[in-house]
């Protein structure tokens, strides 16, 4: 990234919440990630990180985006099939172009999954349209 943006030097502390409910497609069986028709884990997982993308999305500038890098994530309970979660991310710190955020997928009063993302902020003429 040009050092001439500055665009990630505000994002600490930024944060996002999305709320999804879980259809059959989204469904471990439906993946192929297991035998049981509860939230997949991949699903879990892209959940969060699209919280992640809307956490710093409205304060990069229009040449930057960012993309995912490194994923650490325990999925702790089950969700049902029509059951309504929360995925949310908080910006925890920065370094150089990368991005830590805190991750958290919620279920009514538990707690889900949790874990952490690092997304990197890359010049978006740098990638194919």
């Amino acid at each position: 990234m040009s050092q001439s943006c500055t665009c990630l030097d505000k994002v600490v502390g930024s944060s996002a919440k999305l709320q999804f409910t879980v259809g059959i497609d989204h469904t471990a069986i439906a993946l192929g990630s297991g035998s049981v028709n509860v939230l997949a884990t991949p699903i879990a997982i892209a959940w969060c990180e699209a919280a992640t993308a809307a956490a710093v999305a409205p304060k990069i500038c229009n040449r930057c985006t960012t993309v995912g890098y490194k994923i650490d994530f325990k999925h702790l309970f089950p969700t049902a099939v029509g059951q309504v979660v929360i995925a949310t991310a908080l910006v925890e710190s920065i370094s150089g172009d990368r991005i830590q955020f805190a991750v958290e997928l919620h279920e009514a009063d538990r707690s889900v999954g949790n874990g952490g993302i690092t997304r990197v902020r890359v010049n978006k003429s740098s990638w194919p349209t």
